[in-house]
């Protein structure tokens, strides 16, 4: 799960491609680290996806027939254990006998109803929810407002494939360690950032297709362009959803290269593009990192 960046790096429209030049290369979000006997394939995710989105870029497709063990930011095979929503809904909840009201103030609220209202839903929805979460479910929300599903997006997708073709996979992150990336906000932090959030959602079709766009080209530059320049996406927010974990993630790549075998990362495609990118990282330790180009594997 990529918090922020799994609401909107969702989609692409197809409808309007602009030609490549003829001195462009067409490049695939998808980068590699080699050494003599291995490779790492680093590969930038969108978490969920709409119909008209499809198909995946075959480069997705090319690595993953060379891996030998999948990882994703989250294991997929307790994903999708039926307890796992009912897990994840009690981490996110507020103590018993406390509510959202509590922690926002009364504009917040009667934005948040408001907002549950339009959209067919409870206006007390979120009472239950952390602040955390509540800016998490956001997103979520926005997803399925302009038609994504979970079930076609990346991790779903190469999750089934490689349990059928019997390709070992396990997750970087646990669900806990995810849901806690907001825990050390003060509540009026949060707040702020909700609320920047639903001042966003109206612009949330345009900003999916920018940067949707940029990531199924693998424009690099312009997915981290377009994605820093999200009010809500402020530095500290950036700090504990994408650079803290890139940071993390650093060892257990190496580990993978060191290993014998050849190994696909699946991870949102934010935490491959810009400074203090995975990719970016990598290069800081004298690494060779490549993106491939669309016909490349």
């Amino acid at each position: 799960m990529n918090p922020r960046s799994s609401a909107f790096l969702i989609a692409l429209s197809l409808l309007l491609v602009a030609p490549v030049r003829a001195e462009e290369k067409a490049m695939a979000p998808v980068w590699k680290i080699s050494d003599a006997d291995s490779t790492v394939y680093l590969a930038g995710s969108v978490h969920l996806l709409r119909e008209k989105d499809l198909p995946i870029p075959p480069a997705f497709d090319r690595v993953y027939a060379e891996a030998e063990e999948i990882i994703f930011e989250i294991d997929m095979a307790t994903m999708m254990r039926p307890e796992t929503a009912a897990e994840m809904k009690k981490l996110g909840s507020l103590p018993e006998g406390e509510t959202l009201s509590d922690r926002f103030g009364e504009e917040t609220i009667q934005r948040l109803g408001a907002y549950l209202k339009d959209r067919g839903m409870r206006e007390d929805f979120f009472e239950s929810y952390a602040p955390g979460m509540v800016f998490l479910l956001l997103s979520s929300f926005e997803a399925t407002r302009l038609g994504a599903r979970p079930e076609l997006g990346l991790e779903s997708t190469y999750y089934a494939k490689s349990v059928e073709d019997g390709i070992p996979s396990r997750g970087l992150e646990t669900i806990a360690f995810q849901l806690s990336r907001l825990n050390g906000f003060e509540n009026a932090k949060v707040e702020e950032l909700i609320n920047d959030a639903l001042d966003e959602t109206a612009d949330s079709g345009k900003t999916l297709d920018e940067i949707t766009a940029a990531w199924k080209t693998g424009k690099a530059d312009e997915l981290a362009e377009v994605i820093g320049k999200e009010e809500t996406f402020s530095p500290e927010l950036r700090e504990v959803l994408l650079i803290e974990r890139n940071r993390n993630w650093i060892p257990e790549i190496e580990k993978a290269l060191a290993t014998a075998h050849d190994v696909m990362f699946l991870v949102g495609a934010a935490h491959l593009v810009g400074e203090e990118s995975v990719v970016d990282l990598l290069h800081e330790k004298g690494l060779e990192v490549t993106q491939l180009e669309a016909g490349d594997r």
